[in-house]
């Protein structure tokens, strides 16, 4: 998590899971708010929509013809509630919370891992194993893999806001501090 994110967007994703959780919907509100959330990267769209002063545009946006085509009637009446709180501009916020409440549900665990150099199948596999734990199926580990020669060797492991930092570099940081 690179930025800081709106507990008041975690409130909205944790409504919408409200509602897809007993209807089996975790997909459908994946897809219709992976479209809103294309919509607002375009950066005329952010700026009308984070405006809290421009709910009457933001209302016509939100019915516009290429937006309406593909949401369902959910998925609109939820943008009109956030228009009418002036809230849309927290939409890229609920998104992103919305997916870690899925992947939560699903028992998917999301982990960064980065190394000095690319790993090969072998090392992904151990690696996927070792952070699922024992007894564990690695299958819900899903990686995401960064190289960065700078940490020199080792692994850097993010998941969600713990970090295990095995790397060379974090050893020889350590060292250099404790020689001082």
């Amino acid at each position: 998590m690179a930025t800081r994110r709106s507990l008041a967007a975690k409130r909205y994703a944790e409504a919408i899971a409200v509602i897809a959780g007993p209807a089996a919907s975790w997909d459908a509100w994946l897809e219709d708010l992976g479209i809103v959330a294309a919509a607002v990267a375009d950066p005329g769209a952010r700026a009308i929509l984070s405006d809290p002063a421009r709910s009457d545009v933001v209302a016509r946006f939100i019915d516009a013809p290429a937006l309406r085509a593909g949401l369902r009637e959910e998925t609109r009446q939820l943008l009109r509630v956030m228009a009418h709180r002036r809230a849309t501009g927290l939409l890229p916020d609920v998104l992103e919370w919305f997916r870690e409440l899925v992947d939560d549900a699903r028992g998917i665990r999301r982990v960064t891992v980065t190394s000095a150099v690319a790993l090969d199948a072998d090392q992904l596999r151990r690696v996927r194993d070792s952070v699922a734990g024992p007894g564990s199926d690695p299958a819900g580990v899903v990686l995401t893999l960064d190289v960065d020669p700078e940490i020199i060797g080792g692994l850097v492991i993010r998941e969600g806001d713990r970090i295990r930092d095995v790397s060379v570099r974090a050893r020889l940081e350590t060292l250099r501090e404790r020689m001082s």
